[in-house]
């Protein structure tokens, strides 16, 4: 007689603000997984265009809707409340983010002990490219393209709340994101706390997430390859806070590496994005991460 599997209790967790139709196609997606969901929760950070009034009218979701605090504050919600809820995995990501019928089932195939499972992002606008490309930590490679990574089942590395399925155990001993970060740094905080708490985090590649790939430059020389995210007033001011908050709390890479990405940086919006607003804030953000510091809240 083969040997039952065990049932997990699952539940998705989607932070949204002012997308509608980007979070409609979102739901959808998860409506129709091969693997079916015991929840959908959605954290609504107070949207203005319609959201709300959409939600509510959607018999099968749990609406939570809260001032807006941005990617880091909707997944600590949503976490927390999932959490607490007793789901053994939660599946995590923002309204941007249109899985395939079968991304969540082919997570759970490839379930190991102590670690956090990421499908593989997708760039929606060109599916041979990775959204965000990733840096797996095995094969100290940069991986940009689909065929580049076709004959691998795992990667050392996880692009967080894309997809990202949370086993419950790891919440417990981690604590959930940290609020304030907002966003631009927050998944990179929570995946080195992961690691520092000595759990693993790995893309399954297999299983397909697609997202709108960032507006970058990328400046290739002989001594440097530095790829510069676009970013408004708001949101550089974040990357830079959290950059430098996040150095100061996990010195993930060399001071080398720190400095020259603090330059190149403000290289790039100097020169190329030219706003000296945007420089100005980004600037204030490097002195405001030096000093800032954040409680990671853990479960009761």
């Amino acid at each position: 007689m083969d040997e039952e599997k065990p049932k997990y209790k699952i539940a998705a967790v989607v932070v949204t603000f002012n997308r509608l139709t980007l979070l409609q196609e979102c739901i959808e997606s998860l409506r129709n997984q091969t693997h079916t969901l015991d929840e959908i929760i959605i954290v609504n950070n107070s949207s203005t265009d319609g959201t709300l009034e959409w939600l509510n009218a959607q018999k099968d979701l749990t609406v939570i809707t809260q001032e807006n605090s941005g990617s880091a504050g909707g997944q600590h919600t949503g976490i927390k409340t999932a959490y607490e809820k007793g789901y053994d995995w939660i599946w995590c990501m923002d309204d941007d983010c249109v899985v395939m019928n079968n991304s969540l089932a082919d997570l759970i195939k490839n379930i190991q002990p102590n670690t956090v499972l990421n499908c593989l992002v997708l760039s929606k606008s060109d599916t041979n490219y990775l959204a965000f490309g990733v840096y797996d930590l095995i094969d100290k490679i940069f991986y940009e393209k689909t065929n580049e990574i076709e004959k691998k089942k795992k990667l050392e590395y996880a692009s967080l709340f894309n997809g990202t399925l949370f086993p419950s155990e790891v919440i417990k001993k981690i604590g959930f994101p940290i609020q304030e970060l907002f966003i631009k740094g927050d998944e990179i905080e929570y995946f080195h706390r992961i690691r520092k708490n000595n759990f693993k985090a790995a893309t399954i590649v297999i299983s397909h997430l697609f997202h709108p790939s960032p507006k970058l430059k990328v400046i290739k020389t002989a001594f440097f390859n530095h790829r510069f995210e676009f970013l408004d007033y708001k949101r550089r001011y974040f990357r830079a806070r959290n950059f430098v908050f996040n150095y100061r709390n996990y010195h993930n890479f060399s001071v080398k590496s720190f400095l020259k990405i603090l330059f190149l940086d403000l290289y790039v919006i100097i020169f190329y994005q030219k706003n000296i607003r945007i420089l100005m804030n980004n600037i204030r953000g490097l002195l405001v991460g030096l000093f800032v510091n954040y409680e990671i809240k853990y479960p009761n």
